[in-house]
């Protein structure tokens, strides 16, 4: 790869100088960061620290004895080569400056080789079976804005695993059996409903609820309700298949318009009976305990204090959902036998699994450190004009909604062919300016949702990637050149085509980066950064109008940038649009 070739260069001058080998310095060359307030681009850096711990084990420098440190080593790169321009050093770095034309050629020429597959780390270790278990509603309450945080960031970790080449099997886990339906069939049972939708199901749920926190009669029957459906009683069960069927139904289309598709739908019913045999099972050892109230209990304190235990079953005989989740996961590890499995559940919920985890550990599976929670923060401030939002649905009418007022309103918006192809350009960019707010925060941060700032396409939003990208096509159906691979990249000289080539030099730390930190936000700074660099280059490049070999090779530059534009808009979920 370019980016290989040229730090191996730098790795050559530097092992040369202080005699250490190559791959032992080539660990420590990154390409520098861009400042965009600055004259730079074409960088590469080696830390001066890191490079005196190796040389010099143990030893500890000062900033000042760095610098001087730092300085002898430069000092003693005298036949640079044709490929570095020149060597400058401070406390933390030496950096390399590669001359313009080769450090363009090198990167331009590796992104002409990999094609679709630039950006994406190498690895000679084994590519992992992955589960990843995520948006997980439950059938008797609403699809929230909670619900789509687990949605998207899930949909991100299934493209960005996928993207790497790992197997990965993305599960849908819904919550359609506990008593929260007792309580809502209790609820249909009062208001004599046979017919409903999933919204009036909300309603008499809500309804349901408040009526069993203070009514202790209506309450046991809710109770009672869900003990004869874990029994098997067919009258019951019929209504929750109705129920669930009509949810799924309404999820489904929700899911279609967000571009979300699951390998498997699961949820907890799969698992009622095997959570009973579970039960039944640790019943015969003496891991599963009897308390005073009647449940069935296991201790995970570290010293036998009952000071930490986890519930399996009520007094009743009842499961909770702890011990579906246990079954669900030892069902999973025996049909999949996964590298790693991630939960992508808010932060609420880190004690549940915490103690999924440790039970998982003391019933004896020793693949439990393979399961991992990845949680995440609470979305304020999500609101329709009309009140508080309830359903996803709402959420995604809203932002298209908003997107057809700026559209209609903006003088630069192009006239479409029909009134389906506008709408469809604005839910595709509302359903980016959602996904893309979303990932502008580390996960686990509360943030608050504004509408007006998320929808703005001149701004850090999934509007302006949406934007740069319809751009990038429009410059390319304009060009009035064919796209050349083998176009002359010597001619691209201008400071704002080698920062924008830099730039996509860096692509393949963002992805390195977000995957190990699980991190979705990483890729969207890199592409917010390089949509920056777009902006700035479009102004200077022009493409149009210009000689064939200059327009050629501006061109095969604004391609590429496209191309990882697209990669990573993807791998965030986003549909990238040729035209809005």
């Amino acid at each position: 790869m370019a980016t290989k070739k040229l730090r191996e260069i730098v790795a050559k001058q530097v092992s040369m100088a202080i005699g250490l080998t190559e791959e032992q310095i080539l660990p420590l060359i990154n390409f520098s960061q861009l400042m965009l307030n600055k004259r730079c681009g074409g960088e590469l850096s080696v830390s001066v620290k890191s490079l005196n711990h190796i040389q010099n084990p143990g030893q500890v420098l000062s900033d000042s004895e760095l610098i001087k440190y730092a300085g002898k080593v430069a000092a003693k790169i005298t036949h640079p080569g044709k490929y570095i321009e020149n060597i400058a050093i401070d406390s933390t770095h030496i950096s390399f400056k590669i001359k313009p034309s080769r450090f363009v050629e090198y990167v331009l020429g590796e992104i002409n080789s990999a094609g679709q597959q630039y950006g994406i780390p190498r690895s000679n270790e084994p590519k992992k079976k992955v589960i990843i278990e995520y948006s997980s509603p439950n059938i008797a309450k609403p699809f929230h804005a909670g619900h789509l945080r687990s949605t998207v960031i899930g949909q991100f970790l299934t493209n960005l695993h996928k993207l790497l080449g790992h197997q990965v099997t993305s599960i849908n886990y819904l919550g359609d059996w506990g008593t929260q339906f007792g309580i809502l069939a209790a609820g249909l049972k009062k208001q004599n409903q046979t017919v409903f939708s999933t919204r009036s199901l909300f309603d008499v749920y809500v309804a349901a609820n408040s009526e069993a926190e203070v009514n202790a009669e209506f309450k046991i029957k809710a109770r009672e309700i869900f003990r004869k459906m874990e029994d098997g009683d067919e009258e019951i069960l019929s209504l929750w298949r109705e129920i669930r069927d009509q949810s799924v139904s309404d999820y489904s289309h929700t899911y279609k318009r967000l571009g979300i598709k699951f390998d498997e739908y699961s949820g907890e019913s799969k698992y009622r009976q095997s959570a009973q045999d579970l039960t039944n099972q640790l019943k015969e050892t003496n891991i599963l305990q009897k308390a005073i109230n009647g449940t069935d209990i296991i201790d995970l304190s570290p010293d036998g204090s009952m000071s930490k235990f986890v519930t399996l079953a009520r007094s009743d005989g009842t499961s909770l959902y702890i011990t579906r989740d246990l079954a669900a996961a030892i069902d999973r590890f025996k049909r999949y036998e996964f590298d790693n499995m991630y939960y992508v559940v808010d932060k609420s919920q880190a004690n549940h699994f915490s103690r999924l985890f440790q039970t998982l550990s003391k019933i004896g599976h020793d693949w439990s450190d393979r399961c991992h929670h990845v949680s995440f923060g609470r979305v304020l401030g999500m609101s329709t004009r009309k009140g508080n939002v309830v359903f996803l649905e709402d959420i995604i009418e809203e932002a298209k909604l908003h997107m057809l007022q700026n559209m209609r309103a903006s003088k630069n918006t192009k006239k479409f062919e029909s009134e389906v192809d506008e709408e469809h350009v604005a839910e595709t960019l509302g359903v980016s300016a959602i996904i893309v707010q979303d990932f502008k925060f580390k996960l686990t941060s509360d943030y608050r949702f504004e509408w007006d700032r998320a929808l703005q396409d001149n701004g850090n939003t999934g509007v302006f990637l949406q934007y740069t990208h319809a751009r990038l096509s429009s410059i390319r159906r304009k060009s009035g050149v064919s796209l050349n691979l083998d176009a002359d990249t010597n001619l691209l000289l201008e400071e704002e085509a080698i920062q924008l080539v830099h730039h996509l030099a860096l692509f393949e730390g963002a992805i390195q980066t977000a995957y190990t930190e699980n991190e979705a936000c990483r890729i969207v700074n890199y592409l917010f950064k390089l949509c920056r660099l777009i902006s700035i280059a479009y102004k200077v490049l022009r493409v149009e109008g210009t000689p064939t070999d200059l327009a050629e090779a501006r061109l095969l530059l604004f391609n590429h940038s496209q191309d990882i534009l697209s990669t990573g808009m993807k791998v965030l979920g986003l549909k990238p649009l040729n035209k809005m």
